[in-house]
């Protein structure tokens, strides 16, 4: 083979590489920019009964299905004798019959729920630094400072929160100075957001936490202590192993 005909195979070879690279990078695209924020996935992993979640700007209610996933503005509301469990990656968020929520942020750094109506437990089992978990309610703004397990309950027709630690730690705030509710403790909120209360000793668990604290011991068993690769820490810190989500319930 002479030089010419080599020169043409070299440069043909080359046009292919080439041409593969573009082809490949057309295909997979850019990578994401690193001065936004990644969304938290949200995803409903168990549902009984009837669920349905409507986006915010439209109001357009639609009925959810199992892997749902759930974007930020999301309305969720479960009918009568219906349940829901929203994974959160590290949490989980869990509602009782007839309630109402609002999924008003999900990013890797804040989770902010706002509950309109009903029973709704969280469960948070990794905090990391800087990482919020928020839950608004119309009595005062809950703020998780420990790993725990939490329940509140919005009573609309009385005017009151219940909040309830079964583990952990969080802070109310509102228009008066804040209120922390520690770890077997339960304290009602009246009087708008003025963080009027009573507090208690917690009382014994309900048929819904009872099957909250199954859904935990299960999917905390589950769960390995980190998975192979890189995820997303709190924003802005960037790629960092984490914990990965737990897998799916062997029903």
């Amino acid at each position: 083979m002479n030089s010419k005909q080599d020169r043409k195979l070299f440069l043909s070879a080359i046009l292919i590489f080439f041409g593969l690279t573009v082809s490949a990078a057309a295909q997979y695209g850019p990578p994401p920019p690193r001065g936004g924020a990644p969304q938290r996935p949200a995803v409903l992993q168990y549902m009984s009964g009837e669920v349905s979640f409507a986006p915010s700007a439209t109001n357009e209610w639609k009925a959810a299905q199992m892997n749902q996933p759930f974007k930020p503005s999301t309305y969720v509301w479960t009918a009568a004798n219906s349940r829901a469990e929203i994974n959160l990656g590290d949490g989980f968020l869990r509602m009782n019959s007839e309630a109402s929520l609002t999924l008003v942020a999900l990013n890797p750094n804040t989770v902010q729920v706002s509950v309109n109506q009903g029973e709704v437990s969280l469960t948070v089992f990794r905090l990391f630094p800087g990482e919020i978990y928020e839950i608004d309610t119309p009595n005062a703004t809950l703020t998780v400072n420990k790993t725990g397990a939490y329940r509140v309950e919005v009573r609309p027709s009385e005017e009151k929160t219940l909040v309830t630690t079964r583990k952990g730690s969080l802070v109310a705030t509102g228009s008066g100075p804040s209120v922390k509710v520690d770890s077997g403790q339960q304290i009602t909120f009246l009087g708008g957001k003025s963080l009027q209360h009573t507090a208690e000793k917690a009382p014994p668990p309900d048929g819904f936490e009872e099957w909250a604290y199954v859904r935990d011991k299960r999917l905390g068993a589950n769960r390995p202590p980190f998975v192979v690769g890189f995820g997303y820490g709190p924003y802005p810190y960037g790629p960092v192993a984490v914990p990965g989500p737990p897998p799916p319930p062997p029903y």
